[in-house]
């Protein structure tokens, strides 16, 4: 079984009264799946970013490496 840790959070009226609705009676279960998904979301996105860097810089060490092909002579075509 996971650890587990009380927090208080404070939620507007409305948004409470809907998790009640859906939880099924459990508002800390519904509660921890929400954060985790949203957890799982934002790892998504710095990941995605992550990859998108890696990918510019990959771009940018193979125009570098056309650039000095092309200055060996006989490079430039």
């Amino acid at each position: 079984m996971t650890a587990t840790t009380r927090i208080t959070v404070s939620l507007p009226t409305d948004i409470l009264a809907a998790i009640k609705a859906e939880a099924g009676g459990n508002v800390s279960a519904y509660t921890a799946k929400a954060l985790q998904a949203q957890a799982v979301r934002d790892a998504a996105n710095r990941l995605a970013k992550w990859q998108a860097r890696q990918t510019g810089m990959v771009e940018d060490l193979q125009a570098l490496a056309f650039d000095a092909l092309d200055e060996l002579p006989g490079g430039e075509q």
